[in-house]
C-alpha cells in the first residue's frame, strides 16, 4: 500500500544540501527519502508524552496510593513535618541571591 506524500519546497544551505546528497548517494536513495527520514526521527522526538489511557492511569494512581501508604507507615502514621512549598521557595531565593550576587555573597 502506497501512503501518500504531499510535495513541499524547502531551501537548504548549501553545505546542508550537499550532506544530504552525499547520504543519498551512498545509501543508493533519494535526497527525498533520506529527508522525510531525518525530519520523521526528530518529529518523533519532540512529541509530547503520550497521556495515559483509563486503565493505566488508575494503575499509576493504584501504584501512587500504595506507595504513599508505605511512607506514610514508615513515618510511624504521622504526617511528614517537611513544607515541601516553603522547601522550595527557599531554594529560588537562594538561586536568585546567586544569580544577582555571585556565588558566596
Amino acid at each position: 500500500m502506497v501512503e501518500t506524500l504531499y510535495r513541499t519546497e524547502i531551501l537548504l544551505e548549501p553545505a546542508q544540501h550537499q550532506a544530504l546528497a552525499e547520504i543519498a548517494q551512498c545509501e543508493g536513495r533519494s535526497i527525498s527519502d533520506i529527508a522525510r527520514e531525518m525530519i520523521g526521527e526528530k518529529l518523533a522526538e519532540r512529541q509530547p508524552a503520550q497521556v495515559p489511557n483509563g486503565d493505566e492511569y488508575l494503575a499509576l494512581l493504584d501504584r501512587l496510593s500504595r506507595e504513599w501508604q508505605q511512607a506514610y507507615a514508615a513515618r510511624g502514621g504521622r504526617e511528614p513535618d517537611f513544607d515541601v512549598v516553603e522547601e522550595i521557595n527557599k531554594m529560588r531565593e537562594e538561586r536568585d541571591a546567586e544569580i544577582l550576587f555571585g556565588r558566596g555573597d
